[in-house]
């Protein structure tokens, strides 16, 4: 059974991670036709983030809460995670609707050096993230043809109280019914994304989701993820979940794309 000690733990830390999310997060891959191109990493919080931080209060020892987000040698000392090669640019400061961010940018002259997880700032954000990480897509690019390898996704994305094995139907339903209010919440505002663009065009590719130049890799667009009362069942059945199952769990929900292809090719022109 559930011990209620436990489930007021569960209760506890949805309410203390129950904060106005509002934070977007984009990765941009942009591929020269001669193989080089840039990365680039951008974190905005929303305006009730930037609010809630700003009103901390002040005094003697008191941390810059944005100084992490601002430090440059967070950004260089990240350039080697994507691949052999790849170098740190520089550091841009966001301002927008109220909200601040930054966007990284690296440099790389041979993307088949190049790896990358869709979606990683958001596991480095959160520093007591201790679950399964995904494998990073890998690249291979010769004569104009670029291979993306998409890796197996990792076991789990979210957690739900109904799998815990001592858990009861009665405790764990109320559980979850908390669980999902509250994620509405936490999650309103957030967006996640992933692109690959050509700076010469794709003449064809594969990819599941390609519009005009640019190749969709990850989107979640929680705002209108959530609008749709299968928005959130969609993301519990991610959890676990093979390529063939996410791929059938997307369907109809608006604001959510994952590519689920073990490999798409891009020809560029």
């Amino acid at each position: 059974m559930l011990k209620s000690r436990n489930f007021l733990v569960l209760l506890g830390a949805l309410f203390l991670l129950c904060l106005p999310s509002c934070l977007e997060v984009e990765q941009l891959i942009t591929l020269k036709k001669d193989g080089s191109g840039t990365i680039s990493e951008e974190i905005v919080m929303g305006a009730p983030i930037v609010a809630m931080l700003e009103g901390l209060p002040a005094g003697a020892g008191a941390e810059n809460p944005f100084a992490d987000l601002y430090d440059p040698e967070k950004y260089k000392a990240k350039a080697s995670d994507f691949g052999k090669g790849v170098a740190y640019s520089r550091l841009e400061t966001i301002e927008r609707d109220g909200g601040k961010g930054v966007k990284a940018i690296y440099t790389f002259e041979d993307i088949n050096s190049v790896t990358l997880t869709p979606g990683s700032p958001m596991q480095e954000l959160d520093k007591e993230e201790k679950g399964p990480k995904d494998d990073p897509l890998k690249f291979a690019y010769a004569g104009g043809v670029l291979t993306v390898s998409i890796p197996e996704p990792a076991a789990e994305i979210l957690e739900s109280a109904e799998d815990a094995e001592d858990a009861d139907e009665g405790a764990a339903k109320v559980a979850n019914e908390v669980m999902e209010a509250m994620m509405v919440e936490m999650f309103k505002g957030m967006k996640i994304t992933t692109k690959l663009v050509t700076s010469t065009g794709i003449q064809k590719s594969d990819a599941t989701y390609l519009k005009d130049d640019t190749i969709t890799l990850l989107r979640m667009d929680f705002d209108e993820i959530m609008k749709n009362p299968k928005g959130l069942k969609a993301l519990r059945k991610l959890e676990g979940a093979k390529r063939g199952e996410i791929a059938e769990s997307l369907k109809g929900v608006k604001g959510m794309a994952v590519e689920t292809k073990k490999k798409i090719r891009v020809k560029l022109r």
